[in-house]
């Protein structure tokens, strides 16, 4: 049965909106631990996402089996109209344009076309790169995803994509007076040819573990700090980007909630989240058919905008910019990041050294936590430096570091013009693929604490 005819089928029946997502899944996933496989999946499942607004309630229901869809809608409306008679909250969804379109993103080089036993050797490859005296194991994974979507809307959207993903990490582990780690990822969307990305990252976690094995306990207090572009990228995802999603900020769970307008950060701070650029969590349409755009979340230190789905837009009263990503058919949508940046400046990073007289820069995120709700942050660095009178001296590691992140931001006094950018996946109880983009950032003052 075509998707159409069942989505007026239950608009027939009383509901206010329904949509059905529509998807099929090509994956591989390998893990290759010191030599041995330890992980190899390789398939493809498909299947649906029936969504039905009844008032203020709301039905989902997800099926592998796409002759089961036109039960799954009505098991749909009998949940929403459920719901509805419990729910104490008025919910609505922002208008938008009723987009139809099809978009197949291109790769140099199918995954699909590639024999898992290629794939097996690209990470023994990597793996014989990153041997070396000091490392006593090595973990590479490996994956691929696939997935064809085809979204349509009780208002008229009609929306179908193929997106591929792939991404390669690099963990290695080695052992002085305690055990060190360095990892590495590599990846966005588009095909095998990414791979030669991971590559570039076998001298970056060999020197990093190699300086670990060696480096000294990190000062603590109220120093300042340089934090290198992916970990200024994680910082910007974590700390801000979680409490700029609109489901947050309309649940009244954010630190952001009616900052519109407010000073946040320090003049001259700009930071997007934009899933229309190349990175891991690029995409051209979001799963609910909008049509994705940049969000300037931060424009020049003032708070601009929010990362929103329709729900959220409607509560807010803002207009809906394509923030709805669900991990698969089984998961209605969440508000959720993309590609999270934080704007280049016009400094050199040798600048931002200089200007600091006793400080840590910090390169790469080893972990951390965030409360976007009292805007607070604590993160670890996989590895740092320390910095004497404008110049990098000494490695140091079990770097942390933690504040309020608006109080952070605002201390932001140096953005270098480098910018780089990596890919992560964030979760809020679904994974998504997310990339980080960034330069060099100093930051005035932050407590700093280590082992």
């Amino acid at each position: 049965m075509k998707l159409k005819k069942i989505v007026d089928d239950v608009m027939k029946e009383g509901a206010d909106y329904c949509d059905i997502r529509k998807e099929k899944w090509d994956r591989t996933s390998l893990n290759l631990k010191d030599g041995e496989i330890e992980q190899f999946t390789q398939g493809g499942e498909e299947g649906a996402m029936v969504r039905v607004l009844y008032e203020d309630g709301w039905g989902y229901v997800g099926t592998s089996d796409f002759a089961e869809l036109k039960k799954a809608s009505k098991r749909a409306l009998s949940m929403a109209k459920t719901n509805n008679k419990f729910k104490k909250e008025k919910t609505g969804l922002a208008g938008t344009k009723a987009n139809k379109d099809e978009v197949i993103i291109k790769c140099d080089q199918d995954p699909l076309d590639f024999s898992a036993e290629e794939k097996i050797s690209l990470l023994k490859d990597i793996e014989d790169k990153v041997k070396k005296d000091f490392v006593t194991s090595t973990d590479l994974r490996y994956g691929e995803a696939t997935v064809e979507n085809e979204i349509i809307t009780s208002d008229g959207a009609e929306i179908k994509m193929k997106i591929p993903r792939l991404m390669v990490y690099i963990i290695i582990t080695g052992k002085s007076d305690t055990i060190q780690r360095a990892a590495e990822g590599a990846g966005g969307t588009g095909g095998f040819e990414l791979t030669e990305e991971a590559y570039k990252k076998i001298d970056v976690v060999t020197e990093r573990l190699s300086n670990l094995l060696d480096a000294g306990t990190p000062p603590s207090g109220n120093i300042p700090l340089i934090m290198d572009p992916s970990l200024a990228g994680v910082f910007a995802h974590e700390a801000f980007g979680h409490a700029a999603e609109g489901d947050l900020v309309s649940g009244g769970n954010s630190c952001l909630k009616g900052r519109i307008g407010d000073e946040v950060a320090a003049e001259g701070v700009t930071i997007s989240d934009d899933p229309t650029v190349e990175g891991y969590g690029h995409f051209p349409y979001d799963d609910e058919g909008t049509k994705a755009k940049k969000r300037v979340l931060v424009k020049n230190g003032k708070m601009n905008d929010f990362i929103l789905d329709r729900e959220s837009a409607w509560k807010l009263d803002m207009e809906p910019n394509g923030g709805a990503r669900a991990e698969d058919f089984r998961v209605k949508p969440l508000v959720r990041m993309s590609n999270t940046i934080i704007e280049p400046g016009d400094m050199k990073f040798q600048e931002l050294v200089e200007e600091v007289d006793k400080g840590i820069y910090a390169k790469a995120s080893s972990g951390g936590q965030v409360n976007p709700a009292q805007g607070t942050f604590q993160f670890n660095a996989q590895e740092g430096y320390l910095i004497e009178g404008g110049e990098i001296k000494e490695a140091v590691r079990d770097v942390s570091f933690n504040g309020f992140t608006l109080e952070t931001l605002q201390n932001i006094v140096g953005i270098a013009d480098d910018f780089e950018s990596s890919i992560g996946h964030c979760g809020k109880g679904q994974t998504a693929s997310v990339g980080e983009m960034a330069p060099h950032i100093l930051i005035s003052d932050v407590t700093v604490g280590g082992r």
